[in-house]
Protein backbone atom coordinates (compact mmCIF):
# COMPACT_ATOMS: atom_id res chain seq x y z
CA UNK A 1 0.00 0.00 0.00
CA UNK A 2 3.00 2.60 0.99
CA UNK A 3 4.29 1.82 -2.46
CA UNK A 4 1.54 2.30 -4.50
CA UNK A 5 1.26 5.77 -2.38
CA UNK A 6 4.60 6.49 -3.31
CA UNK A 7 4.24 5.70 -6.78
CA UNK A 8 1.48 8.14 -7.28
CA UNK A 9 2.96 11.20 -5.60
CA UNK A 10 6.20 10.81 -7.38
CA UNK A 11 3.88 10.39 -10.70
CA UNK A 12 2.26 12.98 -9.77
CA UNK A 13 4.74 15.21 -8.97
CA UNK A 14 6.25 14.41 -12.39
CA UNK A 15 3.04 15.27 -14.59
CA UNK A 16 3.04 19.15 -12.32
CA UNK A 17 6.69 19.59 -13.06
CA UNK A 18 5.87 19.22 -17.16
CA UNK A 19 3.20 21.62 -16.92
CA UNK A 20 3.27 25.00 -18.56
CA UNK A 21 3.24 27.91 -16.51
CA UNK A 22 1.88 31.53 -17.04
CA UNK A 23 1.55 31.96 -20.63
CA UNK A 24 -0.53 34.18 -22.22
CA UNK A 25 -3.27 32.87 -23.72
CA UNK A 26 -5.05 35.13 -25.60
CA UNK A 27 -3.38 38.05 -28.24
CA UNK A 28 -5.76 40.65 -26.08
CA UNK A 29 -3.21 39.75 -22.77
CA UNK A 30 0.00 39.88 -24.66
CA UNK A 31 2.12 42.73 -23.59
CA UNK A 32 3.54 43.89 -27.26
CA UNK A 33 6.09 46.98 -25.40
CA UNK A 34 9.18 47.42 -27.28
CA UNK A 35 11.20 45.77 -24.49
CA UNK A 36 9.20 42.73 -25.09
CA UNK A 37 9.03 42.79 -28.71
CA UNK A 38 13.02 43.57 -28.63
CA UNK A 39 13.61 40.62 -26.30
CA UNK A 40 10.98 38.31 -28.18
CA UNK A 41 13.08 38.57 -31.75
CA UNK A 42 16.22 37.29 -29.80
CA UNK A 43 14.84 34.42 -28.07
CA UNK A 44 13.15 33.99 -31.79
CA UNK A 45 16.33 34.00 -34.06
CA UNK A 46 18.42 32.01 -31.68
CA UNK A 47 15.26 29.16 -30.16
CA UNK A 48 13.53 29.13 -32.74
CA UNK A 49 15.70 28.55 -35.76
CA UNK A 50 17.46 25.93 -34.07
CA UNK A 51 15.83 23.05 -35.53
CA UNK A 52 13.88 24.41 -38.62
CA UNK A 53 13.93 27.39 -41.04
CA UNK A 54 12.55 30.59 -39.19
CA UNK A 55 9.29 31.44 -40.91
CA UNK A 56 8.32 35.26 -41.15
CA UNK A 57 6.51 36.62 -38.03
CA UNK A 58 3.90 38.26 -40.71
CA UNK A 59 3.26 34.47 -42.62
CA UNK A 60 0.30 34.20 -39.52
CA UNK A 61 -2.06 36.09 -37.66
CA UNK A 62 -1.93 36.49 -34.40
CA UNK A 63 -4.18 33.82 -33.21
CA UNK A 64 -2.27 31.40 -35.21
CA UNK A 65 0.94 32.29 -33.62
CA UNK A 66 -0.58 31.74 -30.14
CA UNK A 67 -1.41 27.85 -31.54
CA UNK A 68 2.10 27.75 -33.11
CA UNK A 69 4.16 28.97 -30.11
CA UNK A 70 2.29 26.82 -27.56
CA UNK A 71 2.82 23.73 -29.37
CA UNK A 72 6.02 24.59 -29.85
CA UNK A 73 7.44 26.78 -26.86
CA UNK A 74 7.98 23.70 -24.92
CA UNK A 75 10.03 21.70 -27.51
CA UNK A 76 12.37 25.13 -27.38
CA UNK A 77 12.72 24.53 -23.52
CA UNK A 78 11.31 27.97 -23.54
CA UNK A 79 10.08 29.37 -20.05
CA UNK A 80 6.69 31.27 -19.29
CA UNK A 81 8.21 34.43 -19.88
CA UNK A 82 10.44 34.19 -23.10
CA UNK A 83 7.00 32.55 -24.59
CA UNK A 84 5.31 35.58 -23.55
CA UNK A 85 8.38 37.74 -25.31
CA UNK A 86 8.24 35.40 -28.57
CA UNK A 87 4.31 36.22 -28.72
CA UNK A 88 5.26 40.01 -28.34
CA UNK A 89 7.48 39.80 -31.33
CA UNK A 90 5.05 37.93 -33.69
CA UNK A 91 2.04 39.10 -32.46
CA UNK A 92 3.73 42.88 -33.09
CA UNK A 93 4.58 41.54 -36.86
CA UNK A 94 2.08 39.15 -37.75
CA UNK A 95 -0.22 39.37 -40.66
CA UNK A 96 -3.15 41.90 -40.06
Amino acid sequence: MKKTIYVLCFVGAIIYSCTTKTVATSTASINTSEEYVTKGKTVFDQHCGKCHGLPEASDHTPEQWNKIIARMAPKAKLNAEETNWVLAYVTVNAKK
